[in-house]
């Protein structure tokens, strides 16, 4: 049956109430298979369209594949150079700190001579045995005996090889530090020059108005805090606790 005579046939149904019952069939028939029809184009469509949406997330799912990849290897990246140049700074503060451990070295060598020194010629106890005449001969002695084995250590050929060693070493390692600074300028904290420098200045530096006592304190009180700004530096560049 068309489609217009069924529309005629629905027009008899609602004007005409009386119909035989070949054409009461024949309605029943085409309306459940319009029926059919129409549920059947419905689930094509609907599974015509599952398919477009089936192409659709797996084109979106290819896309966003790629950018995962490719987030992964910037990550990957990023995380190797960051690898490379922690690496680099602390090859370069091994380094410092190597240089600052022989300019620390020389240092309290001094210091030790002079407080040595010091003791001898002003700070023993015969400088302060007038008030017990008992015991002052035998002060006076022991005085002299201190003398002779402090000229005898600071003159031995072992002891001046030391000095030597420690001075050369010293007189190398601000220079050295200064350089590897530079040269690993890019990896480093800016502060690190700073500090160096003005340790430099502190160490080749001696004031009028000072005495030997505060010049020796001031060469060790110096390399301590560059020492130590220096070791702060480098654990919050390498992410090191404690």
């Amino acid at each position: 049956m068309q489609t217009q005579e069924f529309i005629t046939l629905l027009g008899q149904v609602q004007f005409k109430q009386s119909l035989s019952w070949p054409t009461y069939l024949l309605i029943a028939l085409f309306s459940g298979g319009a029926g059919f029809l129409a549920s059947y184009l419905k689930e094509k469509g609907k599974n015509y369209a599952n398919k477009e949406d089936f192409d659709l997330l797996k084109k979106q799912l290819v896309k966003n594949t790629e950018l995962i990849e490719k987030v992964k290897a910037t990550v990957t990246e990023k995380t190797w150079i960051n690898q490379q140049v922690w690496v680099k700074k602390q090859e370069a503060y091994e380094s410092i700190f190597e240089s600052l451990l022989n300019v620390n070295k020389y240092v309290m060598r001094q210091v030790e001579d002079y407080e040595e020194w010091e003791y001898i010629d002003k700070y023993h106890p015969y400088y302060s045995s007038h008030y017990n005449k008992q015991h002052e001969e035998a002060l006076r002695k022991q005085l002299e005996e201190d003398k002779k084995e402090y000229e005898k250590r600071v003159n031995s050929a072992e002891s001046k090889e030391t000095a030597k060693e420690l001075k050369k070493k010293y007189d190398t390692s601000i220079e050295d530090i200064l350089d590897i600074v530079e040269v690993k300028a890019i990896y480093l904290d800016s502060r690190v020059k700073a500090v160096i420098e003005k340790l430099k200045e502190e160490l080749t530096t001696t004031h009028d108005e000072e005495d030997w006592d505060c010049h020796f304190n001031r060469l060790s009180k110096e390399t301590r805090e560059a020492i130590n700004k220096i070791k702060n530096m480098s654990k919050d560049e390498l992410n090191i606790e404690g």
